[in-house]
């Protein structure tokens, strides 16, 4: 029984120190193969540079759908709060909102309608928020798409070539 016991303790114990060396592995060579350990840009190969400049720039684009998609939810829920209360607002700042320098924002408004347009300064995506009375009811949509189509005319939900964009709703 007593050897039993010590063979248990001695297997878990070599596997505990496997899984650490894995994980300290796991920790330390990737941040050397992307030049996160301080080593400089100038240093890594060709390759490692392509893909340190695709992952950074992957980074950039889905901090910027984040912040679009917030922005876009904001205006959608303050739209309709003002249409309640008898007209939609023309700006961001009549509801209380405010963009961030990285991208552009534009409200553009008519008597059944109001529409946000977010073009970040980085990227080929752009975004836009739909507010529309239908038959005494809002209908809201939120798309996605490329920043060639930003402010020209379209018919139905979306601008042609984009897609309904889902947005959750935070804190739901």
């Amino acid at each position: 029984m007593a050897a039993r016991l010590i063979a248990v303790r001695l297997s878990s114990g070599l596997a505990a120190i496997g899984l650490l060396v894995i994980g300290w592995a796991g920790l330390v060579k990737p941040r050397r193969a992307i030049g996160l350990d301080g080593a400089s840009p100038l240093t890594l190969a060709s390759g490692q540079k392509t893909m340190v400049s695709h992952l950074s720039e992957r980074e950039i684009t889905l901090d910027q759908r984040r912040e679009a998609e917030a922005l876009l939810m904001d205006f959608t829920r303050a739209q309709m709060t003002r249409h309640y209360w008898g007209e939609f607002a023309d700006s961001l700042l009549a509801l209380g909102l405010s963009s961030s320098s990285d991208v552009t924002a534009r409200v553009e408004r008519d008597a059944v309608s109001t529409k946000l347009w977010i073009v970040p300064r980085r990227g080929r995506e752009a975004y836009l928020a739909l507010v529309e009375r239908r038959s005494n009811q809002l209908f809201t949509q939120h798309c996605k798409g490329d920043r060639e189509r930003v402010g020209q005319p379209f018919a139905g939900n979306c601008p042609p070539s984009w897609s309904p964009l889902e947005i959750e709703a935070q804190g739901s």
